[in-house]
């Protein structure tokens, strides 16, 4: 799944399915308790699923579920709209955390839960399901993050920094980034030591955010570069498979498409390149974004609501998501399997992941304001003393929006 900037367009779908933890050995003699479940459309089958194994496995209680097709991108405003009619159990992208927390609509997670979380999931994941040092959520994917694709044809190591990339561009090949999308044009920013505050304000308008600004700048001048606007992820593969796209930032779900048009064998993957910054050669970041699932506060059972939370996150759990849906594991375990590390995309990811940072504490103002920042720079027509002005425009935007 790409960033979670959703313009919401949400269709509740409830259905009910029965689950009784008694048909395999009729005892039905155990506390009947039902639980509403969502999660999102391509998920549904698989969630089922494991909703029934479960059930089959916690036979001291009668369990009934209801499941509501909800998509991770779209799992607050849902929640928030009707917070009555809202699920026991749900999967969110973890840039809506703090605003759910806030809301009161999340369980906090504590005892040997949270060891397990702790101790069993990367770093990067348990971050982005805490706040203020309380864990909320059980980490479910770790794949919702961008890296570099590059043609084994074309380089036959790894690309280290992005002048060796535009110099292996010749006779108009071209390195695509979408910098008109503010999810990638984050790196930039957070590359030249910008970030994002706990209060979640932005410090863009500074030296350091100037000294990433006209880093952008320069690249959007280059022949040699490429932004290709609303069709990105479709040129991207296009390109590669015509010879025009010899490297380009994006993320796992485009990893078969490239493969399909330049064979698997030439399908490099890799993290994000190096990139010069003030006049010095600095490891780009990027955003590292996960899936989660968290559990209502209101629930009327709670600690069966835990237990089925983390069952739909344990290893055996994550892998099959990886199996049937190629999701990236954020249990430990689960991501050293032989056949997750030998993924491609899933492997550049989790190199990248070194060098990124969690997006809990992006504020909504950001997405929409530094898309209209990036959009401006991919024109190639702005000039370097307008860039001043132009990031107190793109601050004041974030950190004073107009409601």
């Amino acid at each position: 799944m790409k960033r979670i900037i959703s313009a919401v367009l949400t269709a509740v779908v409830l259905t009910s399915l029965t689950v009784s933890c008694g048909m395999g050995d009729g005892n039905t003699d155990g506390e009947r308790v039902e639980l509403k479940v969502w999660g999102s459309q391509d998920d549904m089958q698989l969630l089922r699923t494991m909703c029934d194994e479960f059930a089959a496995a916690n036979t001291d209680k009668e369990y009934t579920f209801s499941f509501g097709v909800v998509g991770e991108s779209d799992a607050k405003k849902v929640f928030l709209d009707d917070p009555d009619a809202a699920a026991d159990v749900f999967s969110f992208a973890n840039d809506q955390l703090v605003d759910l927390v806030s809301a009161g609509a999340l369980a906090q997670i504590g005892g040997s839960y949270k060891d397990t979380v702790e101790s069993e999931n990367v770093a990067g994941s348990v971050e982005a399901a805490t706040v203020d040092g309380k864990l909320y959520a059980f980490p479910m994917t770790a794949d919702n993050g961008y890296f570099l694709y590059y043609n084994k044809e074309v380089f036959a190591t790894p690309p280290d920094t992005l002048n060796e990339i535009l110099d292996a561009c010749t006779d108009g090949q071209k390195f695509a980034m979408k910098l008109s999308d503010s999810w990638y044009l984050a790196s930039f920013f957070l590359t030249a030591g910008c970030g994002f505050a706990d209060d979640k304000t932005v410090n863009f308008n500074s030296s350091a955010g100037l000294a990433a600004a006209r880093a952008m700048n320069e690249l959007c001048k280059d022949s040699r570069y490429i932004n290709f606007g609303a069709d990105y992820d479709s040129s991207v593969v296009s390109g590669f498979g015509d010879g025009s796209v010899i490297a380009a930032v994006s993320g796992t779900w485009i990893a078969e498409k490239i493969a399909n048009e330049i064979g698997i064998e030439n399908l490099g993957a890799t993290k994000l390149p190096k990139i010069t910054i003030d006049g010095s050669e600095r490891q780009m970041i990027g955003f590292a974004g996960y899936k989660l699932v968290g559990v209502n506060a209101a629930s009327e059972h709670p600690a069966d609501a835990i237990k089925l939370a983390a069952w739909l996150t344990n290893e055996e759990n994550q892998l099959k998501r990886f199996e049937e849906r190629r999701m990236g594991p954020s249990n430990i375990n689960a991501a050293e399997n032989d056949t997750v590390k030998s993924d491609v995309a899933l492997a550049a990811l989790a190199m990248q992941n070194e060098y990124s940072v969690s997006q809990n504490n992006v504020p909504s103002s950001y997405w929409t304001a530094a898309e209209g920042f990036g959009t401006d720079l991919v024109s190639g027509n702005v000039s370097d003393d307008r860039l001043q002005s132009m990031l107190a425009t793109l601050s004041e935007s974030i950190n004073n929006p107009i409601s």
